[in-house]
């Protein structure tokens, strides 16, 4: 349509903005008020195509009923009695989208990632308590608007709920996959998948990963697509900081990340966050006070200019239709095309970007753990992007500075100061409450394995570790069943956690040169430090959160262990219904669910851990660091073990005590530093 052209006896056609697969999009005048906004049209070629139809009503029903100022406003929607076309209409936003964003200043402080997620979260939360799931978030529908309120410095909204998928009453069979493969979950790949709230908390994780970092997660995204699909489906997933180190920015990823990228891009929906707030609260309690922040409103501050100098305003879009969006998808974005200054610190990514619905088309067979990927795709269409053909001076480039030495070695966590109410009313042997303030400290990100303390023990360094157990009033039977849950020097159980090692082979390994560092100083973690990281400042129920223990978070005792007790004519109750795996100890880091807020893993069962403190009990006016009596005559274990059959045994605040001699199979550690 050309400008001029009134559209329905409503809208007069001002410019076009964006052509693509789908339809066009435009910038209209409301005749009766005057204002400017979006219009989307379907293409006609394609109104018959099977579903284009539906999906581009639904889009209109979707974001009418979402009730956040962060979901584009739909104006208007029909069908078009001239055409039959279905069109949307759409406020026009004035700003720039998150892909855009992201590519010119490539990383993206943590304070701004913290308020860009915690608005998004606002409209998700809302679409996901009507059971409405996006499906397609991605940075290109992400876009960062001109406020309208005052002192507000920018306001996020998300675009295109035209792929979104209302689940309220009854299940959608046979779907075809749309989104975006670098940001899709695995369940949306398959046909037929029910597909949750989970699919859009794996893409925040990996939006807030790209948005960190300055990279995106997967290594195969410049690869083909049936290499990306691999490696989001079948490829085991490595930690976030694992990733981030082969990208060389281990230090962008601030504590704790790990732990909550590991709820966010898991393969079991289940094992997710439960919904995008849920999500969001959890990244925010990474976010201290004073985490640097201002790049996105200084940039979006910046004053563009045009080809020939002339003021301009920020760039003009409106929601992407149906698919797709900047940042090269062969969707549509509504990307005005106005011309651009090109940032002098930006630099060429060149990251191939795949895009599916209207796009492309893609079939996933997955036979039989085989793996099979049948993919077809549409070449994208054309950019309509203008750069200005104005060069933009060059700044020069600042003199490289020293890199700080880390505050923690890589296998430790940093646990940032803080104070936190030691102690539960719930527990009686946790009471009363006491508040206690810590300085900040490191801390073992996994419990000691039993290949770390065998090589300490081979250079002579520590006491080799028993092979059976030792407790008071134990039986013969459990001598001899319960030694062969021992893990030293088991190949096949190396990366478990080492355990049947009393207090001082555990005090041993952390203090000396050969259990932590060449320079040693490590050290057995207090009582507080041990409850504290598990817990945070906001008194956590569990580590992960205040969820009832099961399967998927922690190692105790599931069906798998209380049949193992049965077998050998042992007993033992279950803490839950469901089968873990592990009917004794399992490799560190097995439960990443259960992972605490800073990324500490395995603070609730798998091994009871020893830690620096006699037993005493607390008093209202304990100490202030929380430290226990200085003598006594048993010392405090914490956090159950794999054979825990009560809910209590996986609270932070539980305490359980025993003799600093004995050693068993259901007993480990994990060591402490100062920060450096």
């Amino acid at each position: 349509m050309v400008p001029g052209t009134l559209f329905v006896g409503e809208y007069r056609i001002v410019r076009p903005l964006r052509s693509g697969a789908m339809g066009e999009v435009y910038v209209v005048e409301q005749v009766n008020t005057g204002r400017l906004r979006a219009l989307k049209v379907l293409s006609a070629d394609i109104i018959a195509e099977p579903g284009a139809r539906e999906r581009f009503e639904r889009e209109a029903r979707v974001g009418g009923r979402i009730d956040s100022d962060h979901i584009v406003e739909v104006v208007a929607a029909g069908v078009d009695p001239a055409t039959g076309s279905p069109f949307l209409v759409m406020e026009l936003l004035k700003g720039e989208d998150l892909e855009e964003l992201s590519e010119q200043l490539q990383r993206l402080p943590l304070g701004d990632v913290g308020e860009i997620l915690s608005q998004i979260s606002h409209g998700l939360e809302r679409a996901h308590a009507l059971g409405i799931v996006h499906r397609d978030i991605k940075p290109a529908n992400v876009f960062l608007a001109s406020p309208r309120r005052k002192g507000a410095t920018f306001t996020v909204k998300i675009l295109d709920f035209g792929i979104a998928k209302a689940v309220e009453n009854h299940k959608l069979t046979g779907t075809q996959p749309l989104g975006t493969p670098l940001y899709m979950a695995p369940e949306q790949m398959e046909n037929a998948a029910d597909v949750t709230p989970a699919a859009d908390v794996w893409a925040l994780g990996l939006v807030a990963f790209r948005l960190l970092a300055g990279f995106d997660f997967w290594v195969a995204s410049d690869d083909t697509l049936a290499a990306l699909i691999r490696e989001i489906v079948v490829t085991p997933l490595p930690l976030a900081t694992q990733r981030a180190q082969k990208l060389g920015v281990r230090e962008r990823l601030p504590p704790g990340f790990d732990a909550w990228f590991s709820r966010c891009v898991v393969r079991a929906p289940a094992a997710r966050f439960a919904d995008a707030g849920e999500c969001v609260r959890a990244f925010v309690e990474l976010v201290p006070p004073d985490a640097e922040s201002g790049a996105v409103v200084e940039w979006l501050n910046v004053t563009r200019t045009t080809a020939d100098g002339a003021p301009a305003s920020q760039v003009e879009r409106g929601s992407p239709l149906l698919s797709g969006g900047a940042g090269g998808s062969s969707g549509i974005s509504v990307a005005e095309a106005l011309p651009k200054s090109v940032s002098p610190i930006s630099t060429p990514r060149g990251a191939s970007r795949f895009s599916l619905g209207a796009a492309l088309g893609i079939v996933v067979a997955l036979a039989a753990g085989a793996g099979i990927y049948v993919v077809t795709a549409r070449a994208p269409a054309p950019s309509t992007k203008v750069v200005a053909s104005k060069p933009v001076e060059q700044q020069p480039t600042p003199a490289p500075t020293a890199t700080p030495a880390p505050p923690c070695p890589d296998d430790m966590v940093l646990i940032p100061a803080g104070s936190f109410f030691m102690g539960s009313l719930e527990l009686e042997n946790a009471r009363p409450p006491h508040k206690v303030t810590l300085p900040a400290y490191c801390l073992d990100k996994h419990e000691v394995t039993a290949a770390a303390y065998d090589a300490c023990a081979r250079d002579g360094n520590c006491f080799r570790a028993p092979k059976d157990v030792h407790y008071p009033d134990m039986t013969a039977i459990e001598h001899t069943t319960f030694s062969e849950l021992c893990t030293s020097e088991r190949p096949e159980l190396a990366n478990h956690p080492i355990n049947c090692v009393d207090f001082q082979m555990a005090d041993n390994f952390c203090r000396t040169a050969g259990g932590r560092t060449k320079e040693g100083g490590a050290r057995l973690p207090t009582e507080a430090e041990w409850e504290f990281a598990a817990r945070g400042s906001s008194q956590r129920t569990y580590p992960w959160g205040d969820e009832a223990p099961d399967a998927t978070r922690l190692n105790a005792c599931g069906t798998e262990c209380s049949d193992w007790f049965e077998k050998h004519q042992l007993h033992s109750r279950a803490m839950y219904s469901q089968n873990d795996g592990y009917p004794g100890t399992a490799p560190v880091g097995s439960f990443p669910a259960g992972a605490s807020q800073h990324g500490v893993f395995d603070l609730a069962g798998n091994v009871w851990e020893w830690t620096g403190d006699w037993y005493g009990a607390y008093a209202p006016d304990g100490a202030a660091d929380g430290r226990g009596p200085k003598s006594g005559t048993e010392r405090v274990v914490r956090g159950g073990s794999f054979n825990g059959s009560m809910d209590d045994w996986a609270k932070p605040a539980y305490r359980w005590k025993t003799a600093p001699d004995v050693y068993n199979h259901v007993i480990g550690f994990r060591c402490a530093r100062d920060k450096s």
